[in-house]
């Protein structure tokens, strides 16, 4: 499965260690400062200074900030958005339409890449997983809509989406809408290329799609299989 996000990822390496001292009479500290040379053995201790304190806390601070502003949004919140946690272990779940896409596969399905239409969808995702849905229509799910199988391939039966080795690199203090646009990306532009069960379409997957890239007619909904949850149990 291609990468299309393949980036380098931040090479951290040491640079300083600090030696924390405690006093048995009083519980008193004291932190000792080394830096360490391009082995990574410690040379130059010293006591940790004032300047060292700041810079430490500051990075402390910004680090802490980018969790928090996690799937923040400014003003209000697109109307695809159907929850939306914030914050460090954020994670949102939103619809989309039925809409023309253009899609990719592996060669051995035999099936040509372009555009067709894809189903109504309910995406479900975190900074690290992304699960998938189909919907019967394009109306706003409610809490007692009924979800279907996605019917594409790399999807489990369970909604949660296969992408191999690709490496999903969405940064701690993504906005919301670029969450959103980040995880479509992902799953749109990586290569299907793997059945994962079965039943999420009345009939062949490969040959349903042979047929929607060929014909680009709108998705045949009626065909879809429908799973036994609701939009409330994703909720949860």
């Amino acid at each position: 499965m291609e990468n299309l996000m393949d980036k380098i990822s931040d090479l951290y390496v040491p640079f300083k260690a600090l030696m924390v001292y405690r006093a048995e009479s009083d519980n008193s500290y004291y932190v000792e400062s080394h830096d360490l040379d391009n082995k990574g053995m410690a040379i130059n201790a010293h006591p940790l200074s004032l300047k060292e304190s700041q810079s430490l806390a500051l990075a402390l601070d910004a680090a802490q900030a980018k969790g928090e502003s996690f799937l923040h949004h400014q003003g209000l919140l697109p109307s695809c958005i159907l929850h939306l946690k914030t914050g460090k272990d954020g994670r949102a779940v939103w619809h989309t339409p039925m809409i023309k896409k253009e899609l990719h596969f592996i060669k051995g399905l035999h099936i040509p890449d372009g555009a067709a239409y894809v189903p109504p969808m309910l995406w479900k995702a975190e900074r690290k997983q992304l699960s998938v849905w189909a919907l019967a229509d394009n109306k706003r799910p409610k809490e007692s809509t009924k979800l279907y199988h996605a019917p594409f391939f790399n999807v489990y039966e369970n909604a949660s989406v296969c992408f191999g080795n690709v490496k999903i690199e969405i940064p701690a203090d993504s906005s919301l809408t670029s969450f959103i646009k980040t995880w479509e990306h992902y799953f749109f532009g990586s290569t299907f290329s793997h059945l994962i069960g079965g039943g999420a379409f009345k009939g062949d997957l490969a040959k349903l799609w042979k047929e929607q890239t060929a014909t680009r007619q709108k998705f045949p909904v009626g065909a879809m299989n429908r799973t036994a949850q609701t939009l409330m149990e994703v909720l949860k």
